[in-house]
């Protein structure tokens, strides 16, 4: 009978130790990849999505709604609307609560790592459950606008209702429960792009009456602004993912051969950043909290130019096509600063948003650049054998 054999390194064999269950693995194709795993995974992620995970928070739910929408004492419950409580804004209500606790408690009991602190699990945790469900939430509002549009005046009796409810919680809840088990880097840059952009844009947005740019773009962050809290939460929020987002890249990275003390100011540097962005939305641009402010923002851009001056020090593995584009970086910050300061071409507000788009986009490039040499830095090859 012919035997078939993996001959692997034995670097490669010590790390799939950590991982075997009695010395047992499972493989599996997937995405043109082949993925060794421990064999318990696949069925504790079954476990995850099971009964006490997905169904009975959506049964209760719905239950919640229909006793709700009994109580009321209307025939017909409206789809969408705000005469009386609705499908729609019983969903929104319900699948938020849920879900937000339904994220907290599977992310604690799957995806976090017991070597970190308690203070960092606390605010990893409660970083990432408000973070997706906010775009949960906002999701959930689109959506609900547009149906809402769509099937105007449209009504349900209350046990139609509140199954509608059911299923909509659960559809929200199974999506917030998936994200909790698949946290992974890109998808915490991903987080990341969509929670910063979105907030600004809404920020953008609700003070466009109110020629916003013809200020500065600090003033959405200010009293004069309307509902500036949105644009400091969102700095706020930006921080605390990026944060995790220095945790996750850095907890990898530790287990490499690679690291060393270079990348230890790296991460300072990160944390330093994640920390001025917080200061710029907790400090706005008024009163005494100016010299903050401006500080702060001013700092963010210090730390990312020395960051890029000194990227072949720091990384001397850096590929030649992200040093380059670190450099064009680098050119296009000191250009908008001479065009704002020196022949006064651009306006203040452009070259806040000039500077700040540059320094953000560079930094989360850069995460992706540290990842690619992680990622060389755990290659390895195998060779097929036949006995």
């Amino acid at each position: 009978m012919t035997k078939n054999y993996l001959e692997i390194p034995e670097e490669l064999y010590n790390k799939l130790s950590d991982y075997a269950e009695n010395d047992q693995l499972s493989i599996r194709l997937e995405n043109q990849q082949i993925l060794l795993e421990n064999p318990k995974i696949n069925h504790t992620n079954k476990q995850n999505l099971a009964l006490h995970y997905f169904i009975v928070p959506s049964l209760a739910s719905g239950i919640i709604a229909l006793l709700i929408f009994l109580s009321t004492n209307h025939p017909q419950i409206a789809f969408t609307g705000s005469r009386h409580l609705s499908v729609a804004s019983l969903s929104i209500i319900l699948s938020t609560l849920f879900g937000f606790f339904g994220f907290i408690w599977t992310y604690l009991r799957k995806s976090c790592d017991l070597s970190k602190s308690k203070f960092k699990i606390f605010r990893e945790t409660l970083t990432l459950s408000v973070a997706y469900t906010s775009i949960s939430f906002a999701v959930q509002i689109i959506f609900w606008y547009i149906i809402g549009k769509t099937f105007s005046g449209v009504t349900f009796d209350p046990f139609t209702a509140g199954f509608l409810v059911l299923v909509f919680v659960g559809i929200i809840f199974y999506f917030l429960i998936s994200a909790a088990l698949s946290i992974t880097l890109p998808n915490l840059i991903l987080l990341l792009f969509t929670t910063f952009i979105g907030g600004i844009l809404v920020s953008m947005a609700t003070n466009n009456q109110k020629d916003w740019w013809q200020h500065n773009f600090s003033f959405l962050g200010t009293g004069e602004a309307t509902q500036h809290w949105q644009f400091n939460i969102t700095l706020i929020f930006s921080a605390l993912i990026l944060l995790t987002i220095t945790d996750f890249l850095f907890a990898e990275f530790s287990k490499s051969s690679l690291y060393n003390y270079k990348f230890k100011i790296i991460r300072v540097f990160y944390i330093l950043i994640a920390l001025l962005i917080a200061f710029v939305g907790i400090f706005p641009a008024q009163s005494w909290t100016m010299p903050i402010h401006n500080n702060s923002a001013f700092g963010l851009v210090a730390v990312v130019l020395i960051m890029i001056i000194f990227l072949k020090w720091l990384v001397p593995t850096v590929s030649k096509e992200f040093l380059a584009l670190s450099w064009t970086a680098l050119i296009a910050l000191i250009l908008s600063a001479v065009a704002f300061m020196g022949i006064h071409y651009l306006s203040l507000t452009v070259f806040e948003i000039i500077a700040f788009a540059i320094a953000f986009t560079w930094l989360v490039m850069f995460i992706n650049s540290l990842r690619g040499i992680i990622q060389e830095g755990n290659e390895w090859q195998v060779k097929l054998l036949q006995k």
